[in-house]
């Protein structure tokens, strides 16, 4: 498709542009929306937001692109493959400094579209993904390796089963915000709001791998092993400082606590099995809404393969740092 004006019609599509400094002080926005005809590329949205905010000057220059970096949703673009890189409705355009906030730029967040979902698929799509919070000038991110599912107000294993209190009050809002409570009096768990506003529903971290900013972390947890680090909902928590502060924060705006994009394991790799330590009925206690990489060591225990007795996955390797960010 060749380069276009801006445009609203039936066959339209919505596109949000996020700026990193300091692109965003010269139109006075982090965060643009444009409509522009579908089939365009990226480089027709940033002709149709050059034409929109003439501030943004420098998207289309030499200078530009040694200066920013591109994503579409969590994938990084090349400037000379924009021409060729489609976007679709509702695709969010990142445009950073290749070091804006640290490495910011190299973990968008995910969509509000992604958490919109059914909660299952949630579940399982957050496996390999990356939770990153930002803290003390330092980024502390994980991959993601085990979820559990909540759906709904029938669910009795649910804080939401008991219908609408101040304390699971974010369950019931919008999708893509963090769901932080305390169990036993000491414990944070981070939950991550899915579906749609005023259903009920979300999915709690229970394990990550750590990723970047591992020496933080073990400080955190005040000198654990790798191994123990983070293999709990409650450990995970404590090792990213995440707490009853962060309760309602919005996940899709990329500040302080945020889910980005991983790569996907297959599905022979992922094992389900029953949710660990709920109450309720037997629906509630043996439904297999507990996922995991299969045979992971960072893996919270009991082993939801051990429960399950069902995956013939091999097991995956995981044990070390990421090689991503050492």
């Amino acid at each position: 498709m060749s380069r276009q004006g801006c445009c609203s019609t039936p066959s339209s599509l919505t596109i949000t542009a996020r700026l990193g400094e300091p692109l965003w002080r010269e139109v006075g926005q982090r965060r643009l929306v444009i409509r522009i005809p579908s089939g365009a590329s990226v480089t027709d949205v940033l002709t149709c937001l050059r034409q929109q905010y003439p501030g943004l000057t420098l998207l289309e220059t030499d200078e530009g692109r040694r200066r920013y970096r591109l994503f579409v949703n969590a994938v990084l673009v090349p400037w000379e493959t924009t021409d060729s890189h489609p976007v679709k409705d509702k695709d969010v355009i990142y445009i950073f400094p290749p070091a804006a906030g640290g490495e910011r730029a190299d973990w968008p967040p995910l969509s509000r579209a992604f958490f919109a979902q059914d909660t299952v698929s949630v579940a399982k799509a957050l496996l390999g993904c990356y939770l990153v919070r930002e803290y003390a000038g330092t980024l502390l991110v994980g991959r993601i390796i085990e979820t559990e599912a909540y759906v709904g107000p029938d669910d009795l294993a649910s804080h939401a089963a008991v219908g609408r209190t101040p304390r699971n009050a974010v369950m019931f809002g919008p999708p893509g915000h963090a769901y932080v409570y305390l169990i036993y009096g000491m414990h944070h768990c981070l939950n991550v709001v899915t579906e749609r506003e005023g259903y009920p529903a979300a999915v709690l971290i229970r394990a990550i791998e750590p990723v970047h900013g591992l020496d933080l972390m073990r400080r955190h947890r005040g000198g654990r092993s790798f191994r123990d680090l983070t293999n709990g909902p409650g450990k995970v928590c404590q090792a990213l400082a995440i707490d009853r502060g962060l309760n309602g924060h919005d996940l899709c705006v990329g500040h302080a606590l945020w889910i980005a994009a991983g790569e996907s394991p297959p599905p022979e790799a992922i094992t389900a099995g029953p949710r660990v330590g709920v109450r309720g009925d037997d629906r509630a206690r043996t439904v297999p809404w507990r996922f995991a990489l299969y045979g992971h060591p960072g893996v919270s225990r009991p082993y939801p393969w051990a429960l399950a007795r069902t995956a013939d996955a091999p097991p995956i390797e995981g044990a070390a740092v990421h090689p991503r960010h050492r």
